[in-house]
């Protein structure tokens, strides 16, 4: 579980804000809002890659600031929008890298693990994938198999920044389907930044809506597209 609490986000300056938001396990919460109005930074500030400015962010009742650097990949995944650039790495050995917060100081692979990272494999249908170089892979192909990595993390908690961002409508709709169905049958929480307002409304009631005008972080439940759009676009 993710809470926020009156938590002032960005950098020298706040770029946005929020009262009290709760986001529960078990559901899948989309982020949406203007370029620029500071999606990335949030996600990366509940990540513990930049500063909180004011406010608390707790991760199961702990708050993200004292989380320890080896406990929080255990609570926490991130994948960003741009895959690293890496040479000579197979797809299933950069999938295998999210075994790593639970491996020895050999990180030497478990039966465990290894279950793990195939049960990724085959749940992206990335089969094919898995013995190509990352360098060989398109950008959607990449955004596969890092989503794979984070689902092997087996983390409470998954964040991803425009997961969809690289792929074409089908692979949108399969993402989307097995983020839901991962949130649900594995109980974890899970929030994407995305600009397919249409397409996520298949996929969740939920939705995380930075207000255009207050820079307001929105918790809305069941929203209507015009009420997202007003929201975050200042559309009619």
């Amino acid at each position: 579980m993710i809470e926020l609490k009156k938590a002032h986000i960005g950098y020298s300056e706040g770029i946005l804000h929020c009262q009290d938001i709760q986001l529960e396990c078990g559901n899948v919460y989309i982020l949406v809002g203007k370029n620029g109005i500071g999606k990335s930074t949030l996600l990366k500030t509940i990540s513990k890659q930049i500063n909180l400015i004011s406010g608390q962010i707790l991760i199961d009742g702990k708050e993200v600031q004292n989380v320890s650097t080896n406990e929080l990949p255990k609570l926490l995944s991130f994948v960003p929008v741009h895959f690293p650039q890496m040479d000579y790495v197979r797809s299933r050995e950069f999938i295998s890298a999210g075994r790593a917060p639970y491996t020895n100081a050999l990180g030497r692979i478990t039966e465990e693990d290894s279950q793990e990272i195939e049960h990724a494999i085959s749940a992206l249908g990335i089969e094919s994938l898995s013995e190509r170089f990352t360098s060989e892979l398109s950008d959607g192909e990449k955004q596969l198999v890092a989503i794979a990595k984070s689902i092997a993390q087996k983390t409470p908690i998954i964040l991803l920044d425009e997961p969809t961002a690289f792929l074409d409508y089908s692979n949108k709709k399969k993402v989307l389907s097995i983020l839901k169905e991962t949130a649900a049958v594995m109980n974890k929480c899970i929030v994407l930044s995305a600009h397919d307002i249409d397409l996520c409304l298949e996929f969740s009631s939920n939705f995380l809506v930075v207000n255009a005008d207050s820079k307001e972080l929105q918790l809305q439940q069941k929203p209507s597209r015009l009420g997202i759009i007003s929201a975050a676009f200042n559309e009619s």
